[in-house]
């Protein structure tokens, strides 16, 4: 029998131990840089963009904020990115997020946490949302509308099921666009929401279209009157042009017709 010496041993453990810590430090180091790059790009633009940041502490994260631009505030959408993007990715959501304070919409676009093989941790990224939310509230937004792109729409559609209380759904919207295929449990999420619900399919490929079936039964099976499914295959054609195009567009008009704020009365108390 061959006998390992005992210093080898934690040698060889310690170099396996720091080689993974100097993996997981690097990938956490180029995040943080990419973030303070968007960061500073965003704050020096001159578009009357706030860059914010959300939490405290180890628990900070990066938001863009636009603010509204007509007589006719509408609300404010929170807008979640997919796996591996941020919160001001082109095109479709760069388009959204800039386009839609235009019409009357606050946007708020944050970015998701990521960890070594664009996993995501549930708790960190429910929180966020949370967060994102609160930040919403406190500004004076409650007719609220989550956008998700990607992985970004099932964790918006998690949120809602998880912990949207049923006194809450009359300010809430969802839209999601190309919802990720490989969550099997969305469209009982889906299903579990008394919210109106925009689901926008522009993939179609055989994998993208089934998940969208099974999403379209879900809300069948549980009579969601509110629930829209459009399917608009070829968008990839139109990403080139001047914005907003085609899909953008058609997110405004769903915001208009299901989810357009009223303006409330404004009186004055004299002493």
């Amino acid at each position: 029998m061959t006998r390992r010496s005992p210093l080898l041993l934690i040698s060889l453990c310690a170099l396996l131990a720091f080689s993974a810590y100097s993996r997981a430090e690097a990938l956490g180091q180029a995040r943080a840089n990419h973030l303070n790059d968007l960061a500073q790009a965003r704050a020096n633009a001159q578009n009357g963009e706030e860059v914010v940041i959300l939490g405290e502490g180890d628990n900070a994260f990066l938001g863009l904020s636009l603010q509204q631009r007509t007589a006719t505030p509408q609300g404010a959408v929170l807008i979640l990115h997919d796996q591996g993007h941020n919160p001001d990715w082109p095109v479709l959501l760069q388009q959204a997020r800039t386009y839609l304070p235009d019409v009357g919409w606050n946007t708020l676009s944050i970015a998701l946490p990521l960890v070594g093989g664009y996993a995501t941790d549930a708790e960190t990224t429910l929180n966020r949302i949370a967060l994102a939310l609160q930040r919403l509230n406190q500004d004076g937004q409650f007719n609220l509308v989550i956008l998700g792109y990607g992985e970004g729409a099932y964790w918006a559609a998690r949120y809602l099921s998880e912990r949207l209380q049923p006194d809450q759904e009359i300010g809430y919207g969802l839209m999601m666009v190309n919802a990720n295929t490989i969550e099997p449990d969305l469209p009982d999420l889906i299903g579990s929401l008394n919210i109106a619900i925009l689901d926008w399919v522009s993939d179609d490929a055989p994998a993208a279209l089934h998940a969208a079936d099974n999403r379209r039964a879900a809300a069948r099976r549980n009579q969601l009157e509110r629930f829209t499914q459009i399917r608009d295959p070829g968008q990839a054609s139109f990403y080139n042009q001047a914005t907003p195009n085609r899909t953008t567009r058609r997110l405004w008009g769903w915001l208009r017709t299901r989810m357009a704020g009223r303006e409330g009365e404004v009186r004055t108390v004299e002493e």
